[in-house]
């Protein structure tokens, strides 16, 4: 009796540590990807160099410019780390424009257009 209870015991602990990587919560602003975003690469030589990556699991968390190459480490981390998150906060205007300044992509935060009524 008590081999089965240590195993379904067990068996409910793997299950747990299985779940609680996809369920990062909600607005989620996961560890490795802050540090995978302050890692990546900034160089540039252009503005076609440069594009924008998300900060945080949802749009609302900010965009940083990053090198396009570095990008995709970026979103890696990201689909990883942000797997079965929720945002709640998605009527926020986050979006930049991306260029290069002095060989470092930099972003620069759009301004929202009015809507017409």
């Amino acid at each position: 009796m008590k081999k089965v209870f240590f195993m379904m015991l067990a068996a409910g602990l793997f299950a747990a540590c299985g779940t609680a990587q996809q369920n990062v919560g909600i607005n989620a602003v996961p560890a490795q990807l802050t540090k995978a975003v302050a890692a990546a690469d900034k160089a540039c030589l252009s503005d076609s160099d440069c594009v924008a990556v998300q900060k945080g699991c949802c749009p609302c968390a900010g965009y940083e410019a990053v090198n396009k190459t570095a990008a995709q480490k970026v979103q890696t981390v990201l689909d990883k780390a942000c797997a079965g998150g929720g945002c709640t906060r998605e009527a926020c205007y986050t979006r930049i424009t991306t260029q290069c300044v002095n060989h470092v992509c930099t972003g620069t935060l759009v301004a929202p257009r009015a809507v017409a009524l």
